[in-house]
């Protein structure tokens, strides 16, 4: 059997070129509007959204300037067989945080070992399929988190964050990211060993992964290592934050909408601090509500079934209620940032705040093989795209 998870010679942009590297990555692209879009390719005229992003369906020109960037050697590929340890440094909620990992490569056809939590759409998967023919890279790593916590990586971390990085920025939220090549075989091999026959989740990069699976079976004969995919790899730790995705909804009838939702919970008016402590103490599913300045907590009534896999999954049970009194998912609108959900919430519309998903129900679910519903998890802070990417190489260049 193949090694779950192998070195790969990675592609990334020169530094003798590229002075400012804050200037040229961004984002992952399911979280770039168009305004982000523009905003980033004033940064620099090698902004990754050039090749990672398309919004005006011609996508021709994505891989001519992918191969043109190559050519002027503005991004070079490596000439080691190699890992990548990629190192966040961030704020949140007024504490300090610091999430590691590994950029490698990981086995697609593992998929007793890799598991999803989403559902996929047609249209993205559909788009990413036409950048991957166009350029033959992966160009931003599948989002990827270990059941178990990992030894070996956090021994690898430790003998590396003090060395010089390969690249070190800031960027657009003043994160700090570092990534260190490790090329010495041994420090690989030390690594490596400890990633196979582990469990995975799939974080982020459920449509890329799909894609790249499927884009993989068409072109298996003509690239070496198809089956392995781009991945960014990490585990259980204190800097991976999984953040929930509140509810925006917008109603006709103030009286109305009370008067449904009085139906399915107990509704008590609280001080904002008070929320979150009745959130922490509460041991079933509850919610928090905001409208018209005011919070209150929402405790869920014994009047609605639940499918038990999913039981406890506040996203979940939070989606059970309002079907049941709101039809239009047109009218619901998604936020992770609590701040900026509260803003948008007018006299109109009424914000559900939901709590931290917890990553061990996450895991239990999955296991299962049950998916969860859509906007149930913001894992963070997202991976950059333009840090490393992987070039496909033909067999016959072998």
């Amino acid at each position: 059997m193949k090694p779950t998870i192998i070195p790969f010679k990675g592609t990334y942009y020169n530094s003798d070129l590229i002075k400012d590297f804050s200037k040229v990555v961004c984002p992952p692209y399911d979280i770039i509007n168009k305004r982000d879009f523009y905003d980033f390719l004033k940064k620099s005229e090698y902004n990754f959204c050039n090749i990672l992003l398309n919004f005006d369906g011609d996508y021709k020109k994505i891989g001519i300037k992918f191969r043109e960037w190559l050519d002027k050697k503005i991004l070079i590929d490596d000439d080691k067989e190699s890992i990548y340890l990629y190192e966040q440094k961030f704020n949140f909620n007024s504490k300090k945080f610091v999430r590691f990992g590994i950029i490698s490569l990981l086995w697609m056809k593992r998929k007793d070992l890799i598991i999803p939590h989403e559902f996929t759409l047609k249209s993205p998967k559909e788009d990413r399929r036409k950048i991957i023919r166009e350029v033959n890279a992966n160009l931003s790593p599948i989002f990827i988190v270990s059941f178990k916590k990992l030894q070996s990586l956090r021994k690898i971390y430790r003998k590396y964050f003090r060395k010089k990085p390969l690249f070190s920025l800031t960027d657009y939220e003043g994160n700090l990211n570092r990534v260190w090549k490790i090329s010495d075989k041994k420090d690989i091999d030390s690594v490596l060993a400890d990633f196979n026959n582990q469990k995975f989740l799939i974080a982020d990069g459920h449509h890329r992964f799909e894609v790249a699976y499927e884009f993989y079976k068409e072109n298996k004969n003509k690239f070496k290592d198809l089956d392995y995919v781009l991945s960014y790899i990490t585990d259980p730790q204190k800097g991976l934050l999984v953040l929930p995705i509140h509810r925006i909804v917008h109603f006709d009838s103030q009286e109305q909408f009370f008067k449904e939702l009085e139906k399915y919970f107990y509704v008590q008016r609280v001080l904002r601090k008070n929320l979150f402590l009745k959130f922490k103490e509460s041991k079933t599913f509850c919610c928090g509500l905001y409208k018209s300045f005011n919070f209150y907590f929402l405790r869920l009534k014994e009047n609605i079934k639940l499918d038990k896999r999913l039981k406890g999954l506040d996203s979940y049970e939070l989606e059970e209620v309002l079907k049941k009194f709101f039809k239009d998912k047109d009218k619901v609108m998604y936020s992770h940032n609590l701040e900026e959900a509260i803003n948008l919430t007018s006299d109109n519309k009424a914000l559900f705040i939901l709590r931290e998903p917890k990553l061990s129900l996450i895991f239990k679910i999955v296991e299962k093989r049950v998916k969860l519903p859509q906007k149930s998890t913001f894992f963070y802070p997202k991976i950059l795209s333009g840090l490393i990417l992987r070039r496909f190489k033909k067999n016959e260049d072998i």
